[in-house]
This record gives C-alpha cells, sequence and structure tokens, in this order.
C-alpha cells in the first residue's frame, strides 16, 4: 500500500489572486536531467489550463533485517525530509527556467515497492486528468519508451502524456488524433476534452487498409462539430504495406507537424505489439520527437 506525503505549495503572480484548480495534473519525476522536459510541458499545460500541477517523486525504503524499527523509523523520516529539500530545489529550479510562472503546485513523496502501481494509485486517487512522463528521446521504438512509462500506457486507465527527454518547448496548438475508426466518437469525446481548454486543433487521422472503407471529410466533420461542439478536421491516407503503422504514422508526422500525437491503446498487449508487428520492429524508422497522449481504449 502507497504512503502519501503531501505537501502543498502555491506560487502567484504579486496582487494576483489565487486560481482555482478546475483540474489537476501528474508529473511524475526521478529528478534527472531526462525528466525535465516531461516537467516543463506540465509546468506550460498547468498555466494553460488554470490547473494545480503534483509533482511526483515515489520511493521505496527496505528495512535491514538487523535494525531495529526505531532506527528504521529515524531513517526513513530523514531520508524523506532530505528527497522532499532536494525534489523542491529540482522542481523551482525548473520553474525558475520558466519564468516563475503563476501556478498552483504540490510536491509528493509517495512510498510504494512499485513504482508504476504507486503513480497510478496517486493518479486515481486525486482525480489527475493525465499523467505526464518523460521518455527516452528519439530512437527505435523498443529503445524510445522506459520501463515505467511502458508500464504506465500498458496498465493506467488515467491518460499518459510521455514527453520526449530532448523536447522543445511549444504551446499544443495542434493535436493529431491516429484512430481506427471503430470507436472514434466516443474516443474523440475524450480528445476535446484535453483540447478544449487550450483550443488545440484536432485533426483526425485514418491511415485505411485498401479494403476499409474511407471517412467523407465533407459528411463526417460538419456531423462531429454538430455533435460534440468542436471542428474537427478528417485526414485519410492508405496504408503501404512496406511499412510499419508506426512509420506510416510518422510519415504523416512530417507532412502535417501537429504539436501532439494521440493512440488510443489496448492495454492487454505490449506496447509494441500494439503499434507495430514483433517481425519488423527492429527496422522501424519512427522516432519520437513530439509528445504522446495514450488513452486506454475501451475493451471490444
Amino acid at each position: 500500500m502507497s504512503f502519501y506525503i503531501l505537501i502543498g505549495v502555491t506560487v502567484c503572480e504579486p496582487g494576483k489572486k489565487e486560481l482555482r484548480a478546475m483540474e489537476k495534473i501528474l508529473v511524475t519525476t526521478d529528478m534527472s536531467s531526462n525528466s525535465k522536459s516531461a516537467v516543463r510541458l506540465a509546468i506550460k499545460q498547468a498555466v494553460a489550463r488554470g490547473a494545480e500541477l503534483d509533482i511526483l517523486y515515489v520511493y521505496y525504503l527496505i528495512k535491514p533485517f538487523n535494525w531495529t524499527p526505531l532506527a528504521f523509523d529515524v531513517y526513513s523520516a530523514e531520508y524523506k525530509k532530505k528527497t522532499f529539500k532536494e525534489l523542491s530545489s529540482f522542481f523551482k529550479r525548473i520553474l525558475h527556467e520558466a519564468g516563475d510562472p503563476s501556478v498552483s503546485y504540490k510536491l509528493v513523496l509517495v512510498s510504494d515497492i512499485n513504482t508504476t502501481e504507486g503513480i497510478i494509485s496517486y493518479a486515481l486517487e486525486n482525480n489527475c486528468s493525465f499523467i505526464c512522463i518523460a521518455t527516452r528521446g528519439a530512437g527505435n521504438i523498443k529503445k524510445l519508451f522506459g520501463t515505467h512509462t511502458s508500464k504506465l500506457i500498458g496498465k493506467s486507465p488515467v491518460p499518459v502524456l510521455a514527453v520526449p527527454s530532448n523536447y522543445r518547448l511549444r504551446p499544443l496548438h495542434k493535436i493529431l488524433y491516429a484512430s481506427d475508426i471503430t470507436d472514434y466518437e466516443r474516443e474523440l469525446k475524450q480528445v476535446v476534452a484535453f483540447a478544449r481548454p487550450i483550443g488545440a486543433m484536432i485533426r483526425l487521422l485514418h491511415i485505411r487498409q485498401s479494403y476499409e472503407f474511407t471517412l467523407d471529410p465533407d459528411i463526417v466533420s460538419p456531423s462531429l462539430k454538430k455533435r460534440l461542439n468542436y471542428d474537427i478536421d478528417i485526414l485519410t491516407t492508405e496504408r503501404e504495406v512496406s511499412n510499419t503503422l508506426l512509420d506510416d504514422i510518422g510519415t504523416v508526422l512530417k507532412k502535417v507537424k501537429p504539436d501532439i500525437l494521440v493512440l488510443f491503446t489496448r492495454q492487454h498487449r505490449s506496447l509494441t505489439d500494439k503499434l507495430i508487428s514483433s517481425s519488423n520492429a527492429k527496422n522501424s524508422s519512427f522516432e519520437s520527437k513530439i509528445p504522446l497522449l495514450t488513452f486506454p481504449k475501451v475493451a471490444d
């Protein structure tokens, strides 16, 4: 069971009233330089959305068998005090680099033997809109996502925003939602819920097989706008049989240059199997240079 240390901090510009958070964003960090990109984007989104930001560090201490309970309690208290101080300094440096924006935030230490479960439990118990986590940066898909990121995407009922460690911060104005169109109307409701607070444009991408029907933009776009009260652009393209699905998505990314990619994933399969076949995974040229927002797909 997780043990939570919750310490709230609010930073506001002089003369401004504290913003009441409309939603809560969770960003998890190991305080490494690679995790800074996720924290920077989380700060940017918290400001843009008027949301509260929770900065989470998960740890676990093992009691040496020859230690007394009192000795371990003293050690644990000192460890938490030291770690919280380090987390505070780490975050404040990034906040200062960002220009010390007005943002309501909370630093959180969670003790859990399973890092992924600790993150998910906290996100669920605190009604977080999404979990922000850094990835390793550009590279082969099997090397792209670290263990924690892959496990989060594979298990979390809360959406996961994976941010490349080498990502250069920019506003999320253009969203590309790659869909298999099996449940696109229901999925679009979740995409719109993410996009609406920041006024982002949504483009639905369907990379179709030769035997699949094509969405007609002239019919589908007006219908979706009426139902969702949001403009949805439609883009369809053909699958290239010699490519992985990720390669086809990557080709579109280079053409339309979105700020974020959205996917819905089936969580009973591994991340790699969801997106590309195991036979040609090592040959995939897909590189992630923009954040990837994943939602769990509703079971068939």
